[in-house]
């Protein structure tokens, strides 16, 4: 594996592997295990995606779509627990559960997913293909902010907790529609 893929995989599994950690907290799964357990993520997520990624650069060697979207889905899990992880430390910090309030905190979180998406996907996943700019980037994201904040806002705030009575749980699952 070339030294510049070895290093943003790395870079990019190190991403995940610490914002699991805040995902992980807030939920009530964290007092299952010991924090110790949980803290090896860090360790463990970086290295069972470089062993991932070495795996399917050797393939994509005879099948190049492949590493390329090795590189793509790595950075969109990427995205996906940023997306999660900022959301669950902005509830964190304000309570905000549900209500109009909610916009706001899941279109920050969601834009810090974007931000982590545009600089992955422009340096590294489609660094060859004609690049466009940030700005347009941004504007077309923005649809998809309105729309995942609006499911979010919806669902926490009219529809009861059907399958769990935590509010940050019942988020985090509202949170899973929005991004489906």
């Amino acid at each position: 594996m070339p030294k510049k893929d070895l290093i943003n995989s790395l870079a990019v599994s190190l991403i995940i592997g610490v914002f699991i950690l805040p995902l992980v907290k807030s939920t009530p799964i964290w007092n299952s295990l010991p924090s110790l357990a949980w803290y090896s993520l860090v360790v463990i997520v970086p290295l069972a995606s470089l062993f991932g990624m070495f795996i399917a650069y050797m393939i994509g060697r005879k099948l190049a779509v492949l590493w390329q979207l090795s590189k793509f889905a790595l950075v969109g899990v990427s995205n996906t627990v940023i997306d999660f992880a900022v959301l669950n430390l902005l509830i964190s910090v304000t309570s905000i559960t549900s209500g109009p309030s909610i916009i706001p905190v899941k279109a920050l979180a969601f834009s810090s997913a974007v931000v982590n998406s545009y600089f992955w996907n422009k340096k590294w996943v489609f660094s060859e293909k004609k690049s466009g700019d940030f700005v347009s980037f941004f504007i077309v994201t923005a649809t998809g902010i309105g729309i995942n904040a609006l499911v979010v806002y919806v669902i926490t705030t009219f529809v009861p907790p059907i399958i769990v009575k935590d509010k940050v749980l019942w988020a985090n699952i509202a949170n899973v529609v929005s991004t489906a």
